[in-house]
């Protein structure tokens, strides 16, 4: 989850349209990963881009279903911390697949597969075995996006 601090805010409540704020920084206390998504939209033959940052597998789930002849996302990334990527900090990567399971506590764990054939998971268990997984749910593949 991403969260805010008033003295971020630029201007004023609602000055860049109805409900909208604008920020000068957000932050982030969780040290888990998070989904980095660009769209595109058309709107009377011009298009627009904005990047939204995704702050969980449902909301993503969301936003790809939310697509239209309109809408669409360009790409996905996903940036990670240095327990999942086993390197030395964050990294943002190109994102490929996304799925879902439950580990023996019945608790969710988040796969994650990035453009370099590396796979992620977010289980804070010693040794975790991503195999010991069911109920197994794909939330996005890289063919869900169109190429620019």
């Amino acid at each position: 989850m991403f969260r805010t601090h008033d003295a971020d805010m630029l201007g004023l409540p609602g000055m860049f349209g109805e409900g909208q704020y604008q920020w000068h920084q957000v932050s982030k206390v969780l040290r888990n990963h998070w989904y980095h998504v660009t769209v595109q939209a058309e709107t009377e033959g011009r298009i627009s881009e904005a990047v939204l940052m995704i702050d969980s597998e449902p909301r993503l789930q969301q936003v790809l279903i939310a697509q239209d002849a309109e809408t669409i996302i360009t790409e996905v990334q996903v940036v990670t911390p240095a327990h999942m990527n086993g390197k030395g900090g964050w990294r943002m990567e190109p994102l490929t697949k996304v799925m879902l399971g439950e580990d023996q506590s019945e608790c969710v764990v988040c796969l994650l597969e990035v453009e370099t054939g590396s796979k992620y998971h977010n289980s804070h268990q010693p040794g975790f075995n991503t195999d010991v997984l069911s109920n197994l749910r794909p939330i996005y593949h890289v063919n869900m996006i169109r190429t620019a």
